[in-house]
């Protein structure tokens, strides 16, 4: 039995998405895990643990940008991490 299509998500949005999530994903979790070594006074165990910290939240990020069901919400979401990354990396 095929799928109800109104269901199905358009090519170009399924194309957003996989790019929202693997691109987009790493660069807020980047910018996040540096912001926050920025931020604090001794980074040292935050850079230390940023490797395996970092593929989790890549990992969550990841999930939630396919339980959302619109990409440009989505990517407003990784955008406001990322630029809340940004703030942490120059104000500090």
């Amino acid at each position: 039995m095929p799928a109800n299509t109104k269901y199905l998500s358009s090519i170009g949005a399924q194309i957003s998405k996989l790019i929202a999530a693997i691109f987009g994903g790493y660069l807020a979790s980047a910018a996040l895990h540096i912001g926050i070594a920025k931020a604090v006074p001794n980074d040292t165990p935050v850079l230390l643990t940023a490797t395996y910290s970092m593929f989790l939240v890549w990992c969550g990020l990841m999930v939630m940008v396919y339980l959302i069901r619109k990409a440009w919400v989505s990517w407003a979401i990784l955008l406001l991490i990322t630029l809340f990354g940004g703030y942490l990396i120059f104000s500090f």
